[in-house]
């Protein structure tokens, strides 16, 4: 009689798990700057619609580890601004210099330029802490709108 064994689950692979994380980061930050009807503006031309349908964008071009999940940085923009005008980043970082100085903006140019690595922990957090705050926006609005709001 032969004993049949279960293959244990696979890991999921780093790459998974950092596209995980940005997907949960991505919607956190589109839905963020939503308005209670899931409206969103693009942060670079200001063209509204549906959160679904816009995109997060970063201030900073590159996928790197140090720029991908800081929503410091990330803002809701349309495809056209995101894909077709590569992020739009004169617009992009006009406005994020309006709005939090000249010297924030130098540091989060020089912090984009540090070697980050996350370890699959790092990605699973980060995912799950993105998850939990969407789901607390999805209280918030509901909190508000039963009050009124």
């Amino acid at each position: 009689m032969s004993k049949i064994t279960k293959k244990k689950p696979r890991k999921k692979s780093l790459k998974t798990l950092r596209k995980t994380a940005w997907t949960a980061c991505s919607q956190f930050v589109r839905q963020f700057y939503s308005d209670h009807r899931g409206h969103a503006r693009c942060y670079t031309c200001g063209v509204v619609d549906d959160w679904k349908s816009l995109q997060a964008g970063h201030a900073i071009p590159g996928r790197s580890n140090a720029v991908l999940l800081d929503t410091d940085i990330i803002r809701v923009q349309c495809y056209v601004c995101n894909i077709h005008k590569r992020g739009a980043h004169h617009l992009f970082s006009t406005n994020l210099i309006k709005e939090h100085g000249l010297e924030w903006w130098e540091n989060k140019l020089q912090q984009a330029r540090q070697i980050v690595k996350f370890t699959r922990e790092d990605y699973e957090k980060f995912a799950e802490e993105f998850n939990l705050k969407i789901q607390q926006l999805s209280i918030d609005r509901r909190t508000a709108k039963w009050k009124g709001g």
